[in-house]
C-alpha cells in the first residue's frame, strides 16, 4: 500500500513537470504561502522560480517586490514593481507600493508619486490609502492646502477603526503651526484609540507647548500605563527624559530604577539610568552602572555599547575604543558593534591624525561590506567619511541605496540633509531632515541642522521654533544654542541672540561661539568687548579664518596691523599649504601697501586651488591696478604659448581679460580652459556668466553654472552666477533662492554685494515680490559710501527703488 501511494506521488510529480501551468501554480502557491508565513527567502526563490517558467507572469512580479519590501530592498522591490505596472497598468495595488518607495526620493520622484496616487483615486475614489500618499506627496512638494485636503479626504474615507489618516493629519497640523487643530486631534486620538501611540504622540505635541507640561506627563504616564510589557521600556525612556528635561533629577532616577528592578535584563532602562549619572556630572558612577550590567550579562555587548558612548562623550576616544572592543569579543559576528568600532577608530584617527587608526576603521567596515555590500548601517558610516572627506555627490549616493533597503531610516534621511545641504540643495535638505523628524522627533542633531536649513532660506521663523524645541530637550547643546542665535540676528533680535549665547557656558564655548559673540559685538560698536571675544576664538583655534579675518578688520580699524601680521604669518607656518590663507596673507599685504607680497600670494593660492575664484578676482584687481596691465598680459600671454596644455594659464588669462573689459578675449581663454580642464570649474562659472551678460546661448549657461553649483557650492560667486542665469532665463522664482544665497554669503563691504543686490532686486520683482525686491535695493544703495563715485550697479538699484516705492513715497519724491 505504501509503495502504491509513492509510486502515485511519483506520477503526481511527473504529470506535473509535463504541465508548466500547473507548475506555475503549485510554485505560486508555494511563494504566497511562505510570504504569508514570513519566510521571505523562500519566497523569493519560488516566485524567481515561477518567472523563470512565465517571465511576464504579473503577480509573481508582484509577489517577488512585497517580499523585497519585506526584506527592506527598496531597490528590488522597485524593480519588479515597475515590471508589474508595465505588464499590468491598472494594477492599484503595486500603483500603491510604488508610490511609497517614490517618496523616498526626489522631488521628481514625488511629484510621480503624487500622479500614481492620483491614478488610483481615479479607479477608487474611496482609497484612503491612496489619499494619505497623495497627502503626503503634496506636502513634501509644499503644496500645504491641498495636502491638507488630501489627509481631510482620507480621515473622512478610513474606516473607524483605522487611526493612520488622523495621526498623519495631526503631524501635518503641527507641521503648519496650526496648534489648535493639531491639539484637538491628539487628544481625539487618545480618547478614540488609547494606547501607547497615541498617548506619546499627545505628550510630544504638549511638551513643546510651554505651559502644558501637566497634561504632557498626564500623557506619558498614561502611556506607561497602556504599554505592553515588551514596549514598558520604551515607554519608561520616554517618561524619563521628559522629567529629565524640566530638571526633576530626582524623580527621573526613582523611575528608571524602579522600572530596572522590574525589568533587570533591559539593558535600555540601565544605558538611561547611566546617562543621566553622567548628566548629573558622575561619570565615574555611569561607568559604574554599566559595568554592573555588564556583569549581569556576561554574554551580552550591549552595556559596553552604552559605555563606549559615555567614553565618548566625555573626550576619551581610546577608552571608548577599548569598550567597543570588549563589546565586540562577546559578540563578534554583531555587524553594528563592529560598525560602532569602526567608526569610533575613524574619529580618533582624524582626531589625532593617525592614519593607522583611520585604516583599521576602514578595513571594519569594509569587512562588513565585503559581507553585505548593501548593509544600510555600513553605507550610512561610509557615507558619513564621505561627507567629512567633502565627497558630497557620492555621499548622497550612498545614502540612497542605504535608504532602499532601510527606508524608515532617520540617520539615513538625516545624513542626506547633511550632504545636500553642504551640496548647496537647501530645498532637498529641508525635505530630508524634515522626513528625518517624522521618524523620529527626539533627533536633536536633525533638528539643529533643519534650523540651520531654515535660516539659510531666510526661513528665520522657523529656525527660531525648531531651535527652541530641540532646546527644550537639550538645554545644554551649545551648538544648537549658537544656531538659534544665528537665525535671531537677522531679525533685529540681537539681545535675544547675544542672552542665547552668553547662556553657554564659558567652558563650554567652542571658537565658533567666541567668534559669533564678537560679530555680535562689533555690530553693537561694542570694540573692546569684540575684541576679547575674537581674541578668545582666536585662543581656541588659532587657524581659523573668519576669524583671523575679522581681527585683521579690527586691527586696520585701530591701528595694529602689525598684530594681525604676526598671528597670519603663525599660522602660514602651520598650513603653508592652505590656499585660503594665502589669500588672507595677500589681503594684508594690500592694506599694508605691499603689491609685490600680494601679487606672490594669490599666485600662490591659485597654485594650490585652481577652482578659487576669489583669487582669481582679486589678482586680476591688482595687476589691474598696477600699471602694468600689457606687461602682465604678455608675461602670461608668453608662458601660455610656451606650455600650451595648461588648463589654469588659460584660466588665469581669462580673468585679466575679464578684468580690463576684453570680453570677447575672456570668452576664448575660459573656452581653452575647459577643454584642457574640463575640472576647472571657476571657467565654467565665470563663462556662463559672461554668456548670460552677453546674450549668448543661455541653455548652454545654465548647464556650465550647475555644474560650477555642483563643484564649488560654498562659493556666493557661483550661486549669483547660477542665479542670475536663471533670471535672464526667465525662471525668476528659482533664481532667487541662488541669489539670496549670494547675498548671504558675500561680507558687508564686498564691493561685489552692490551688484549681487541688483540681481536678486530684478529676480524678486520679476517673481512679484516687489516689497522684497525694494528693500534689495535699498541695502544696496545704503551701503554706498559717502563722497566715492557710484559704481555702475546703482543707478539702476536707484530706478527700481523709485519704481517699487509706495505710491505716497513716489508722490514725495516727485513733488
Amino acid at each position: 500500500m505504501k509503495l502504491r501511494i509513492a509510486a502515485l506521488a511519483v506520477v503526481a510529480f511527473l504529470a506535473a513537470c509535463s504541465d508548466p501551468a500547473a507548475r506555475v501554480a503549485e510554485l505560486e502557491g508555494r511563494a504566497e504561502e511562505a510570504l504569508a508565513e514570513g519566510r521571505l527567502g523562500d519566497a523569493i526563490v519560488d516566485f524567481k522560480s515561477v518567472l523563470q517558467l512565465d517571465p511576464n507572469h504579473v503577480e509573481a512580479h508582484y509577489g517577488l517586490a512585497r517580499a523585497y519590501i519585506g526584506e527592506r530592498r527598496s531597490r528590488e522591490a522597485f524593480w519588479e514593481l515597475e515590471e508589474t505596472l508595465r505588464l499590468d497598468p491598472d494594477h492599484l495595488e503595486a500603483k500603491l507600493h510604488f508610490a511609497r518607495i517614490l517618496m523616498t526620493g526626489d522631488d521628481e520622484a514625488r511629484e510621480k508619486a503624487l500622479t500614481a496616487a492620483e491614478e488610483v483615486l481615479e479607479a477608487e475614489p474611496s482609497s484612503w490609502i491612496a489619499m494619505v500618499l497623495k497627502g503626503r506627496a503634496l506636502q513634501e512638494l509644499e503644496r500645504p492646502l491641498e495636502a491638507r485636503e488630501a489627509y481631510e479626504a482620507a480621515v473622512e474615507a478610513a474606516p473607524g477603526e483605522e487611526t493612520k489618516p488622523r495621526f498623519l493629519l495631526a503631524h501635518f497640523h503641527r507641521s503648519q503651526g496650526n496648534l489648535a487643530e493639531a491639539t484637538a486631534l491628539y487628544r481625539e486620538l487618545t480618547e478614540d484609540a488609547p494606547g501607547l501611540e497615541s498617548f506619546i504622540a499627545l505628550g510630544d505635541f504638549l511638551a513643546t507647548q510651554r505651559g502644558d507640561d501637566d497634561e504632557a506627563e498626564a500623557a506619558y504616564r498614561n502611556a506607561l500605563a497602556a504599554a505592553a510589557p515588551e514596549q514598558q521600556a520604551a515607554a519608561t525612556e520616554v517618561l524619563a527624559n521628559f522629567l529629565f528635561s524640566r530638571d526633576r533629577l530626582e524623580e527621573t532616577e526613582t523611575l528608571l530604577r524602579e522600572a530596572i528592578e522590574a525589568s533587570p535584563e533591559s539593558l535600555e532602562l540601565t544605558s538611561a539610568l547611566a546617562q543621566l549619572h553622567l548628566a548629573r556630572g558622575d561619570p565615574a558612577k555611569a561607568e559604574t552602572t554599566l559595568l554592573a550590567a555588564a556583569e549581569g550579562a556576561p554574554s551580552a555587548p550591549g552595556p559596553f555599547v552604552a559605555l563606549a558612548g559615555i567614553r565618548e562623550s566625555q573626550g576619551d576616544l581610546e577608552g571608548a575604543i577599548e569598550a567597543a572592543e570588549s563589546a565586540l569579543m562577546r559578540a563578534p559576528a554583531d555587524v553594528p558593534v563592529r560598525l560602532r568600532l569602526a567608526e569610533l577608530r575613524f574619529e580618533h584617527g582624524f582626531r589625532e591624525k593617525d592614519d593607522e587608526e583611520v585604516a583599521r576603521g576602514r578595513a571594519t567596515l569594509d569587512a562588513v561590506l565585503i559581507q553585505d555590500e548593501s548593509q544600510p548601517e555600513a553605507l550610512m558610516l561610509t557615507a558619513r567619511l564621505l561627507i567629512t572627506e567633502k565627497r558630497h555627490e557620492e555621499a548622497i549616493s550612498t545614502l540612497r541605496r542605504a535608504l532602499d533597503r532601510r527606508p524608515d531610516s532617520a540617520q539615513a534621511y538625516f545624513l542626506l540633509g547633511s550632504a545636500l545641504f553642504a551640496r548647496g540643495d537647501r530645498n532637498g535638505a529641508r525635505s530630508a531632515l524634515q522626513r528625518s523628524l517624522q521618524l523620529d522627533p527626539h533627533r536633536v542633531d536633525a533638528q539643529r541642522a533643519l534650523a540651520l536649513v531654515h535660516s539659510s532660506l531666510d526661513e528665520h521663523d522657523l529656525a527660531i521654533e525648531v531651535g527652541r524645541s530641540a532646546l527644550e530637550r537639550r538645554p545644554d547643546d551649545s551648538r544648537l544654542r549658537l544656531a538659534l542665535a544665528q537665525s535671531l540676528v537677522p531679525l533685529g533680535r540681537s539681545d535675544e541672540a547675544l542672552a542665547e549665547l552668553e547662556a553657554i557656558p564659558p567652558s563650554q564655548r567652542s571658537s565658533e561661539a567666541f567668534f559669533a559673540l564678537g560679530r555680535l559685538r562689533l555690530a553693537r560698536g561694542e570694540l573692546a568687548l569684540a575684541r576679547g571675544e575674537l581674541m578668545a576664538a582666536y585662543e581656541a583655534d588659532p587657524q581659523r579664518l573668519e576669524v583671523l579675518r575679522a581681527l585683521l578688520d579690527l586691527d586696520q580699524e585701530e591701528g595694529h596691523l602689525e598684530e594681525s601680521a604676526r598671528r597670519i604669518a603663525k599660522a602660514l607656518k602651520e598650513r603653508p599649504d592652505d590656499p585660503r590663507l594665502n589669500q588672507l596673507h595677500a589681503d594684508l599685504a594690500l592694506r599694508q601697501g605691499d603689491l609685490a607680497t600680494a601679487e606672490e600670494s594669490l599666485e600662490r593660492a591659485i597654485e594650490l586651488d585652481a577652482n578659487d575664484l576669489v583669487a582669481y578676482q582679486n589678482l586680476a584687481r591688482i595687476l589691474a591696478a598696477s600699471g602694468r596691465a600689457d606687461e602682465v598680459l604678455s608675461t602670461y600671454e608668453f608662458a601660455r604659448l610656451e606650455n600650451r596644455k595648461s588648463g589654469p594659464l588659460n584660466l588665469v588669462l581669462g580673468v585679466l581679460y575679464e578684468a580690463l573689459g576684453r570680453t570677447s578675449d575672456a570668452m576664448a581663454r575660459y573656452e581653452e580652459a575647459l577643454s584642457l580642464d574640463s575640472s576647472l570649474f571657476v571657467a565654467a562659472n565665470n563663462l556662463a556668466y559672461l554668456l548670460a551678460e552677453n546674450e549668448g546661448d543661455l541653455d548652454r549657461a545654465l548647464q556650465l553654472a550647475q555644474r560650477a553649483k555642483a563643484a564649488l557650492p560654498d562659493q556666493p560667486n557661483v550661486a549669483d552666477t547660477l542665479g542670475w542665469v536663471l533670471y535672464r532665463k526667465n525662471i525668476p522664482s528659482a533664481a532667487v533662492g541662488y541669489l539670496k544665497e549670494a547675498e548671504q554669503g558675500f561680507p558687508e563691504g564686498d564691493p561685489q554685494l552692490g551688484e549681487v543686490r541688483l540681481h536678486l532686486a530684478l529676480a524678486l520683482e520679476a517673481n512679484e515680490q516687489p516689497d522684497q525686491a525694494r528693500q534689495a535695493a535699498e541695502r544696496a544703495l545704503s551701503a554706498l559710501p559717502e563722497d566715492a563715485p557710484e559704481p555702475p550697479w546703482a543707478a539702476p538699484l536707484r530706478e527700481l527703488a523709485r519704481r517699487l516705492a509706495p505710491d505716497e513715497t513716489a508722490r514725495a519724491e516727485e513733488g
